[in-house]
């Protein structure tokens, strides 16, 4: 019995790999999508007592809250950006410089005058040139939209899926941590949800202060409908290199519509705020509740997205947090 036993759990472990196999490609949303309805869950359960409304209608107002939260910033941004499109254009076809220096820019000796014969040779001819170059770039960066656009939709329909059957689902983790490590089950789902709202609460606070920060810099260079850029450059900021692509894409719409130097101040005070936070903000925030020291966060959250991607921001120092609880955990056991 215990070698037909054990044949028949290698047997499942096998059909469980072979079924997860052609999900692996959808790991990234489909985590986020789990990570977002844990975060949303008590708010599902108490939208749905206070207005009395059926599961369904619960957990599709969830899923549809955050597909809103991500998706309008991001096409308000596009129709922005692409309702400037035709005239700049128009102004590189006709031969026009494609950025003008401000006067005050053009008189300082040297540099001035430098730059402006720089900026006058970025014509039509010139960009076209450089677009021929990087074609490759550009539409690998195409393909990556098409890509978040895809996992962001993925991420809503796991939120709709497990937001319908939420109890379910939270029993089944309880059934399986007690199979794996029996009496100390409930102990180790515990430290992972205290793990998990620790790097939530990291990834939340890291991008309201990015977002507010970066976005009084949008504020100050008179940016139209810049506060739909704050928000973008917030939720963006929990994805690798995110808040970066928001800056510069506000400091390339600024420079091609005439204002330089407020696109250079832009970029450069981004630039500040972007590695304050990554490098210094995220792990304290992400640490506050854990005893995980500074350095070994930090290193997890920046090896765990060149190792496991974008999940790798939340998954690095998740299971970094996990194994730590348990570690401290085992360490206060007496000794037999």
């Amino acid at each position: 019995m215990t070698a037909q036993g054990g044949g028949g759990r290698a047997a499942l472990f096998f059909l469980f790999l072979l079924a997860a196999y052609p999900l692996w490609p959808y790991v990234v949303p489909l985590f986020a999508g789990a990570v977002l309805c844990a975060v949303g869950w008590r708010t599902q359960l108490a939208f749905e007592r206070r207005f009395h409304v059926p599961r369904m209608v619960g957990a599709a107002v969830h899923a549809l809250v955050w597909l809103a939260i991500i998706a309008i910033p991001a096409s308000l941004i596009i129709q922005t950006v692409a309702a400037n499109l035709g005239p700049l254009i128009a102004k590189w076809q006709s031969g026009a410089p494609l950025f003008t220096v401000p006067a005050r820019l053009a008189q300082i000796p040297f540099i001035g005058a430098w730059l402006s014969r720089r900026l006058h040779e970025l014509n039509a001819k010139i960009l076209l040139h450089y677009l021929q170059e990087h074609a490759g770039f550009i539409k690998d960066s195409l393909a990556h939209v098409w890509i978040l656009f895809l996992h962001t939709v993925i991420a809503a329909l796991a939120v709709l899926s497990l937001g319908l059957r939420g109890e379910h689902v939270d029993a089944e983790l309880h059934r399986i941590a007690h199979t794996l490590w029996g009496a100390r089950g409930p102990e180790v789902i515990a430290i992972a949800m205290r793990s998990a709202r620790a790097v939530m609460i990291g990834l939340i606070g890291v991008g309201v202060a990015e977002g507010v920060l970066i976005g009084a810099s949008y504020s100050l260079a008179r940016m139209p409908m810049w506060t739909v850029w704050m928000v973008a450059t917030m939720l963006l900021s929990a994805i690798p290199f995110g808040a970066g692509a928001i800056v510069a894409l506000a400091t390339g719409w600024l420079m091609l519509n005439g204002h330089l130097l407020a696109g250079i101040l832009v970029a450069a005070w981004g630039t500040i705020v972007i590695t304050a936070a990554d490098l210094a903000l995220r792990p304290l925030v992400t640490g506050a509740q854990s005893p995980v020291p500074f350095l070994l966060l930090l290193l997890s959250i920046l090896g765990g997205a060149k190792v496991f991607g974008l999940v790798g921001v939340i998954a690095g120092p998740f299971f970094v947090m996990v194994a730590s609880g348990l570690w401290q955990a085992w360490l206060r056991e007496p000794a037999a």
